[in-house]
């Protein structure tokens, strides 16, 4: 990949985190299962539940021809076959509860669909993984939330804390609360929530509006990555088309909406900018970031002041109590309230984090978190030279080295041991000081 299109995209998601002043939401498919824990694709999912039955590879294969490649129409097939087999020759693989007729016929098909899912799962050890570095960069981001279609618990381990809501729950789910993953299409928890039928699919179709306006919210307020899913994955389509008919712009673009698009070859220097698709006629874009690696990804996703220590369970026990207080305690009348403080908590952005016990962090690359390249594409500016001109002629002019002190403009952060290991961090109130420059304004130091 060309280091000027890393950089590029690299400016591009710290931006977008920047403008929304939140964590990302990460829309994730069965391309990390794949890669992390060798989960299996829809069609291997399929195939590896039709193995357990008499000739199940041959019949698999014989579905796979009779209904044109439709996992759809393949999985509802399976679940008929393997409910038969079931009640004959297969009764000693299922527990003696499911042979009821409260249960439902595609029970058995979804049981051993969980078995295989849940066994991969299991057996990934993630301290032995290649992958350990990405997985500790993607634990990392902290993501507000993760939507996926994937029914494999598996980003419950790598995200620590973090609690899976699935089926119904999700409708009824309070979306401003933090550190949930949404199993949009069920999970192995309950093999009654996957999506896997036509009459799975029929319902989905049915509920998924109200499941899109659930999560529109996260679409409008927050940056969100799709990563895992092909480009015009029916999936991101179905959801997409939903949430663009509301928030994208009069060219179809969702503009805080970025597809990670992966390629096993290395990317070039100008690939598309933008991921196109079409849904009825209607054509939505969002932006696009092309890469043969992910690590680089999830680094630039990762908070520009860490959350390191954060407890996603104590975030959102205070967000479920804070909409307890505001919705029902306060109204009602059912606390005493006192209003001198909840007066003080408003008209000042410092007062919550006190009364809740939080202090405020110090971090440099919270305060001054552009690089002197990141500086230069925020101004439209081609190379970082241009900035550092401007930075020597305000010295000539003012006989002030913006660079000489850490000031309220740069600082310079320590980066190794050696001496000279050192990077150079600009501020917001910088990048507006060599706008007003560009401009031909006047230039009023305030260090």
């Amino acid at each position: 990949m060309e280091a000027s299109y890393r950089e590029k995209s690299d400016v591009a998601i710290r931006d977008a985190l920047l403008k929304f002043e939140c964590q990302p939401i990460l829309f994730i498919g069965s391309g990390l299962s794949r890669r992390y824990f060798r989960g299996p694709s829809w069609q291997e999912l399929l195939k590896e539940v039709f193995s357990y039955l008499p000739d199940g590879v041959s019949q698999y294969e014989y579905n796979r021809q009779k209904f044109s490649d439709d996992p759809i129409a393949i999985g509802s097939e399976l679940a008929e076959l393997m409910f038969e087999w079931a009640w004959k020759d297969g009764k000693s693989k299922f527990p003696a509860k499911m042979f009821s007729g409260k249960v439902r016929k595609d029970a058995f098909a979804k049981h051993i669909a969980c078995r295989i899912i849940r066994e991969r799962v299991e057996k990934a050890d993630l301290k032995k993984s290649p992958f350990a570095d990405e997985l500790a960069a993607l634990a990392a981001i902290k993501p507000h939330a993760v939507i996926t279609t994937n029914y494999d618990l598996f980003l419950e381990r790598i995200l620590d804390g973090y609690e899976p809501i699935t089926g119904q729950t999700i409708i009824r789910y309070n979306t401003n609360s933090f550190g949930e993953i949404f199993h949009i299409h069920g999970d192995v928890s309950d093999p009654s929530s996957l999506v896997l039928t036509r009459e799975d699919y029929d319902s989905w179709t049915e509920k998924k509006k109200y499941v899109s306006a659930k999560l529109l919210t996260y679409f409008a307020e927050h940056p969100v990555f799709i990563l895992g899913y092909g480009l015009g994955d029916p999936n991101v389509k179905a959801i997409l088309r939903d949430i663009g008919e509301l928030v994208a712009d009069e060219t179809g673009l969702i503009d805080n909406v970025f597809q990670v698009v992966w390629s096993s070859t290395a990317v070039g220097s100008n690939p598309p900018e933008q991921a196109v698709f079409s849904v009825d006629g209607q054509e939505y874009r969002t932006r696009a970031i092309h890469t043969e690696e992910l690590l680089w990804v999830y680094k630039s996703l990762k908070s520009q002041s860490a959350l390191t220590s954060i407890n996603p369970k104590l975030v959102r026990a205070l967000a479920a109590r804070t909409m307890r207080l505001v919705r029902h305690d306060i109204p009602s009348g059912s606390v005493e309230v006192n209003y001198d403080i909840l007066e003080r908590v408003a008209e000042d952005n410092d007062e919550l984090p006190k009364l809740l016990g939080i202090t405020p962090a110090e971090n440099v690359n919270h305060t001054h978190p552009f690089t002197l390249t990141q500086v230069a594409d925020r101004l439209g500016l081609p190379r970082w030279h241009h900035v550092n001109k401007m930075i020597n002629e305000i010295k000539d002019e003012t006989g002030t080295d913006l660079r000489s002190t850490d000031n309220r403009y740069h600082c310079k952060i320590k980066t190794g041991t050696m001496a000279k290991s050192a990077t150079r961090k600009w501020s917001h109130d910088a990048i507006s000081l060599f706008e007003r420059r560009l401009n031909g304004e006047k230039v009023d130091l305030q260090l």
